[in-house]
């Protein structure tokens, strides 16, 4: 599809990676492994059906055209690749294969993959937040008393100074990261409730297996979240909130690199970075680009979420399966903002001479801004780094 050529443009090639058809498939996997062995822990199948299953779980190679041709047909891909699995148990053992998937149902391997390919971007997330809160802390320190015109409504204000503006930069981004991951903690739950949400098939040992799935998979121990999903929802929103500060981030930088601005680059020009296809004098802010095509998309991704969150009794009909679509896309446009954040956190470029220049031409007698208040920011920047 020419949709998915051009967002592939903007994508953080490990966020891509992160949700592909091979790493879903295996998150897939990995949930069944660990229900059965969490399982037979407690009793509830043989040990010998448990290794049977987890050694399918590794070798067993996913017919990923197949998958979906199916999954179409039952609306969902658990169906097909518990059908698959239990194909590849059987080689091994016909009676393990009646224990695969034992007590489960289509949504707690689907949000539990879901959790476990959000996982890893979001640890790769905190790394990168981390590294821009840094790098943009030391260019706040660097320009700390560098004035320049402070500006509101889009027309010149009072005097402020570069640090200060940056450093709210990496205040903000500092407390998104803080509040990402209190959200994590929650929100990266296993999922496992049965077809109903009530476990009845697992008895008075479901809370056991539950907690022994979460502690194999690293994911929090929570009772079933198939309708009231308000943990996961905050966990997304708050994606939104990184992508949101990232945009205002780069509105600010594109706004400033105009030409006739010329205060700020994103980074200082590289053959072939920021090019246009019919004047070879420009040079585009690409970054500026993802981070703000990520923030413009985010709020209808996040709509979605929301709208799908009004779910229908013990299980939600469109409602998840359109959550399901939307949360990798979620994903995504953290990743391009990533890939902004990164770049100016290396690498902006602040053209202090051309501030003092718009300083004096649009702000003349102006005193010049005092560097305290970039300092105050700074100050508080310091628990988070």
């Amino acid at each position: 599809m020419a949709g998915a050529l051009a967002s592939r443009t903007l994508a953080r090639p490990s966020f891509e990676t992160a949700f592909a058809a091979p790493a879903f498939a295996r998150a897939m996997l990995a949930f069944e492994s660990a229900l059965a062995a969490g399982e037979a822990e407690e009793g509830l199948i043989p040990e010998e059906a448990a290794r049977a299953i987890g050694s399918a779980c590794e070798s067993i190679a996913i017919d990923e055209e197949k998958l979906v041709a199916e999954g179409k047909r039952s609306a969902t891909l658990a169906v097909p690749l518990v059908d698959m699995l239990r194909a590849e148990v059987a080689r091994q053992s016909r009676d393990a294969a009646r224990h695969v998937h034992f007590g489960a149902t289509s949504q707690d391997v689907l949000d539990t993959a879901m959790a476990l390919c959000l996982r890893a971007c979001l640890e790769e997330a905190d790394r990168s937040l981390e590294s821009a809160v840094r790098g943009l802390a030391a260019k706040a320190r660097e320009h700390a008393a560098t004035p320049m015109l402070g500006r509101t409504l889009m027309q010149p204000a009072l005097p402020i100074t570069a640090g200060f503006k940056i450093a709210r930069w990496a205040l903000a981004l500092a407390h998104d990261r803080e509040r990402l991951a209190d959200a994590q903690a929650a929100g990266l739950a296993v999922q496992l409730g049965g077809p109903a949400g009530t476990l009845d098939a697992l008895g008075g040992k479901a809370p056991a297996v539950r907690h022994r799935v979460a502690m194999r998979l690293a994911l929090a121990d929570r009772p079933s979240w198939h309708v009231h999903r308000n943990a996961w929802i905050d966990l997304l929103d708050r994606i939104g909130q990184v992508v949101a500060t990232a945009g205002k981030i780069a509105r600010d930088i594109s706004l400033l690199a105009q030409p006739e601005v010329g205060e700020m680059l994103e980074a200082p020009p590289q053959a072939g970075v920021g090019a246009s296809s019919s004047m070879p004098h420009k040079r585009n802010p690409v970054g500026c680009a993802h981070a703000l095509t990520a923030a413009i998309r985010m709020p209808g991704l996040l709509a979605t979420v929301h709208a799908a969150a009004i779910s229908e009794n013990e299980r939600a009909l469109g409602g998840w399966q359109a959550e399901l679509a939307v949360v990798p896309e979620i994903a995504s446009q953290l990743g391009s903002c990533l890939d902004f954040l990164d770049a100016i956190a290396s690498s902006l470029v602040v053209d202090a001479n051309r501030m003092r220049a718009n300083l004096d031409a649009y702000a003349p007698g102006a005193r010049p801004a005092a560097p305290h208040a970039a300092e105050e920011l700074l100050a508080a920047l310091s628990p988070h780094l």
